[in-house]
This record gives C-alpha cells, sequence and structure tokens, in this order.
C-alpha cells in the first residue's frame, strides 16, 4: 500500500470500526504523539478511542504524499458541540503510522463554514510538485512570515484567488517556518505565529503562540487558493514532544 492508503486504511479500522487492534497492524511500538488530544505512543491512542463519542466521524476533505510524509485536510465531527476543522500530518515508517501532529479548530456553520471547506479536492498536476513547493516555500518567506495581511491581501488582487480562510480580522502573524509538504497543485505550510485577542493594542501577555496550517492550490505558477486552520498552542502537553 501507498503511505495514502496506509494512513486511510488505519484511520478506518481505527475510528470508523472502532477496531483496537488496528493499533498493533498500523501504528509503529514506538509512535509518537504530537496532538494536544492525547498521550503518547499506542496506548495514550487507545485511551483516546476508548473517550470518543458514539457518533464521533472524520469527513477526509483532501490529502497529499510527500515522501513518507501524508497530509490530510479534514473534518471531525462529536468532539465538540460543533464540528472541528482539522489538517492531521502523519510520518509513515515501512507500513506503520511513526508519528502525528495536527492542529483544529471550530468550524462555523451555514455558508460560512461550508466556504471553509469547499472548493478542489484532487490533486492534479503532479509534474509541477517540485516547482510548487519551491514557489510557495520561496513566497513564505519572502512575503507572508510577519506581513500576513498585507501578503493575502496581494494575492486577493488576482480575480481567480479563492481565500477560504478566517477572514482579515484574524489578528495571527506567523513568523516562522517549520513544514513545508506538497503533492501535484496542493502545498501545505507549517508555521508557527502568534494570535492576539480582538481589540486593539492588546497586551504582550495577552498574545497566544499558535500553530498555523496552510494549505495552498496553485495553479500555472500562481497562488489561486488557501485554506487554514489555526490553533493556540496548549500551554499543557499530554506528552513532552511538542506541538510542532
Amino acid at each position: 500500500m501507498s503511505s495514502k492508503q496506509i494512513v486511510l486504511t488505519a484511520g478506518t479500522d481505527l475510528f470508523g470500526h472502532r477496531d483496537p487492534s488496528a493499533l498493533d497492524r498500523y501504528w509503529a511500538p514506538d509512535f509518537r504523539q504530537h496532538s494536544a488530544l492525547g498521550a503518547d505512543g499506542r496506548e495514550g491512542l487507545r485511551a483516546v478511542l476508548q473517550q470518543l463519542p458514539e457518533d464521533f466521524r472524520i469527513d477526509n476533505l483532501r490529502m497529499l504524499e510527500d515522501g513518507d510524509m501524508v497530509a490530510v485536510h479534514c473534518v471531525y465531527h462529536g468532539l465538540a458541540p460543533e464540528p472541528l476543522v482539522a489538517v492531521d500530518v502523519f510520518r509513515v515508517a515501512g507500513d506503520r503510522l511513526a508519528e502525528h501532529w495536527d492542529a483544529y479548530a471550530p468550524l462555523p456553520g451555514g455558508a460560512a463554514g461550508a466556504h471553509r471547506i469547499d472548493g478542489p479536492r484532487q490533486v492534479t498536476d503532479h509534474e509541477h510538485t517540485a516547482a510548487n513547493k519551491a514557489l510557495i516555500t520561496e513566497w513564505v518567506h519572502e512575503r507572508l512570515l510577519g506581513a500576513d495581511r498585507e501578503a493575502l491581501a496581494e494575492l486577493a488582487r488576482d480575480p481567480r484567488y479563492v481565500e477560504h480562510g478566517a477572514g482579515p480580522g484574524a489578528r495571527l502573524a506567523r513568523h516562522a517556518l517549520h513544514r513545508v509538504l506538497g503533492e501535484g497543485d496542493f502545498v501545505l505550510t507549517v508555521t508557527e505565529g502568534v494570535l492576539e485577542p480582538d481589540g486593539e493594542a492588546p497586551e504582550h501577555g495577552d498574545r497566544r503562540p499558535a500553530g498555523c496550517y496552510d494549505l495552498w492550490r496553485v495553479v500555472d505558477g500562481r497562488i489561486l487558493e488557501h485554506w487554514e486552520v489555526v490553533q493556540p498552542v496548549p500551554e499543557r502537553m499530554p506528552h513532552g514532544n511538542g506541538f510542532f
């Protein structure tokens, strides 16, 4: 199986069929967890499984595979009163899931929520993967870091551009790039940023570190679509592996 197929099969067996034996089949014995949702290792994930509500489900939206890494743009149902939009990133070693990162945020209801997740889902233009990753990497370093609003406003001047993010009212400043994954026309960047509360001149102590998972779609050398999941970094994690 491809890395994508391993991730899909593992997720379906564990979370869809609620089969705990999937942990032994698809997760590495030394599985390393970075999510705030559970403790480290297989046993941490087993505890998460036991606590899931009966109506929990995951709707996969988009998937991309880059070497031994797989990213899934998806929606969690049942973890909170409202659905959560999320990005999960897995490192696959052989035929096992070896490491996992994620970020998740409330998904608004109605048309606003639908717009946050709609758009193309199938990966195309595989032959342009390397070029698209290079373009996004350069653009993030040169334009996005430290100038989020201005950079996104610049993209929006192209009438073909579609913005699925939270909008210009979000007080977010990305300042460090941690990861770039790409397949075809889709490129995922993971950045570290600062999330500020609404209001003018917030106090420094009110600023919260955040993980920013941005999914970009590149067409003919132009960034034409953007989705995002932004999660404040928890002050305490259920493991010692860090958020990033």
